[in-house]
Formats: structure tokens, sequence, C-alpha cells
């Protein structure tokens, strides 16, 4: 995969993460950016990719969380599924705005 999104741009390169970081909130975007370039990120990256294919993923986004009021694991498939998520974990989705850069 060449990373780019054809409405986000390069979602690899560093300008363009620390845009997003930034936007999202975290404090110390340096430090993302060097951790996701770690061996930690990548054991992360396999163990997320084992899980996923374990949970039948077929596609992407692709997202599994616990219900915190049954306990079950609920599974839901792109980005448009990310309301019905909310649901499922009682928070409220308020739509998405990732900066243009």
């Amino acid at each position: 995969s060449s990373g780019i999104n054809a409405e986000y741009g390069d979602i690899t390169d560093g300008d363009n993460v620390r845009g997003f970081a930034a936007a999202a909130g975290v404090a110390d975007s340096e430090a993302l950016l060097e951790f996701s370039r770690g061996p930690e990120a990548r054991q992360q990256l396999i163990d997320n990719t084992t899980e996923a294919l374990e949970s039948k993923c077929f596609g992407a986004p692709w997202y599994v969380v616990t219900n915190p009021a049954t306990g079950r694991r609920e599974k839901f498939f792109g980005h448009d599924r990310v309301e019905m998520l909310g649901w499922v974990i009682g928070k409220e989705y308020k739509g998405h705005n990732l900066p243009q850069v």
C-alpha cells in the first residue's frame, strides 16, 4: 500500500502525521512519530494484524470493541460504522474532522 489517501494525502509523510496529531490534540507529535517508526510499533502492528485475521476481518477499517454492558466483543467494518461503534461503547459519535494538510 502506498499510504496515499485521496482526501488527506500521504499518511506516511512526517509533516502530515504531525498535522493529524496536532489536530487530534496529541501533545508530543515528534514522540508519536518516533514511536511509530520503532520496534514496539512494528510488533503492535503484527499483533493487531494477527488479531484481525483471527477475528475474520474482511476489510479496513476493521474495529473490534468490547461492549462494556455485556462484555461481548463486537466487530465493525467501514468508517461509516463508527456511529454504531459509539452506541456499543456508550459514546456519542460527533463526526470526524481530519485536518487539511
